[in-house]
């Protein structure tokens, strides 16, 4: 009999956090999936798996001490949580303290609740823990972590946080483990950069301006080096697109040529084609450093969180890369020459990686 699952993750049409949930399903195609959002592109995205089925949910109900928790539409308000055999919560940077925590705390014991009370699975895969400042959050999840079933971490720094519970492991970066399906294309005289928007990121905000320039001009070494330009939005709404623009209108019309940008639409095969045939990678979102290494990529970090920076370190390649926080000491040329043999030397990360659902291997054979 097929297990039944309902997932929750991220659903912003973010490459990274898509490419978590292609995981899932392909590792597990006799598994049927309930995603819960809001988000109906996701009817799209995974159009093509016919076990997976989006419940569309929205945050404005109130039951006792549970406010905003996600319910479901009218016709499906009091879902039967007893028709799951388990609960997934997939996703990278699903526990950041942010104005609203507290609601999303709620939100997570409410559905671990009615699980438990059910007899059912619940698992959490691929997170790392904060940032945070606000000891409650930690505390907070202290709390709720025990009743879970499995919680795998992405980074040490996250693990030993909350080491000394049962149920708590660690293995690196989920999309690591799409190394055992993908096949090398040849490298072309190519990079690509994956840039973000710092408008709106707190404490970052003051740095978009030398963040920008820093971009120009490493388009424009490059461009002198003859190699093309790839400009790779992976999330246009959280402003990648945006920030994508104002850098073209900062380059003349020849440089401007030489350009192609890239945008993930939530066609997650096609992306990655065009990603992986850049022989060097500028990366700023994460999951952009994450890739470049799996694809074998000369990489060079820009860092804009700890979680970038955390998983470098324990892949022993913190080394290499600017934060973003210092983006105005950055020597353009010194760090072209350091990445085109700044390389993932680590064999077996992707045999590592499956390490997140070594539980839930079990529990659905």
């Amino acid at each position: 009999m097929k297990k039944k699952f309902l997932v929750c993750a991220y659903f912003a049409k973010n490459i990274g956090d898509d490419l978590f949930l292609k995981i899932l399903f392909d590792r597990y195609p006799n598994a049927e999936w309930d995603l819960m959002t809001a988000n109906r592109n996701y009817n799209e995205i995974f159009k093509d798996y016919n076990n997976v089925k989006i419940i569309y949910s929205y945050r404005n109900f109130n039951i006792g001490k549970y406010s905003g928790n996600l319910f479901f539409k009218l016709n499906e308000l009091f879902l039967k949580y007893n028709k799951y055999d388990g609960l997934i919560n997939i996703g990278g940077s699903i526990f950041m303290e942010s104005p609203a925590w507290k609601m999303k705390k709620d939100e997570r014991q409410y559905l671990l609740e009615k699980f438990k009370e059910n007899n059912k699975k619940t698992y959490i895969l691929g997170a790392n823990f904060g940032p945070y400042k606000d000891q409650n959050f930690e505390k907070e999840y202290r709390n709720l972590f025990p009743f879970y079933s499995d919680i795998c971490f992405r980074d040490k720094y996250s693990f030993s946080i909350f080491s000394d519970l049962k149920n708590v492991r660690v293995a690196p970066d989920i999309v690591f483990s799409l190394g055992k399906s993908f096949k090398h294309k040849p490298k072309e005289k190519k990079v690509g950069f994956s840039v973000i928007n710092l408008s709106k990121r707190e404490g970052l905000i003051e740095f978009q301006r030398s963040y920008t320039q820093k971009i120009v001009q490493f388009i424009e070494k490059y461009f002198e080096m003859g190699y093309k330009i790839n400009l790779f939005s992976f999330c246009e709404s959280e402003g990648d697109l945006e920030i994508i623009n104002t850098i073209l209108e900062k380059l003349n019309n020849q440089v401007k040529n030489t350009v192609t940008v890239i945008s993930y639409e939530g066609n997650i095969n096609s992306f990655l084609e065009e990603f992986k045939t850049c022989e060097l990678i500028i990366g700023s979102r994460f999951h952009s450093v994450i890739l470049s290494l799996l694809y074998q990529q000369g990489v060079y970090p820009l860092i804009y969180s700890d979680k970038t920076y955390n998983v470098l370190k324990d892949l022993n390649m913190e080394k290499v890369g600017c934060c973003i926080k210092h983006i105005d000491t950055l020597d353009i040329n010194n760090a072209i020459s350091s990445t085109f043999n700044n390389k993932l030397k680590n064999k077996t990360i992707v045999k590592d990686a499956e390490e997140h659902f070594k539980k839930l291997d079990a529990f659905i054979s």
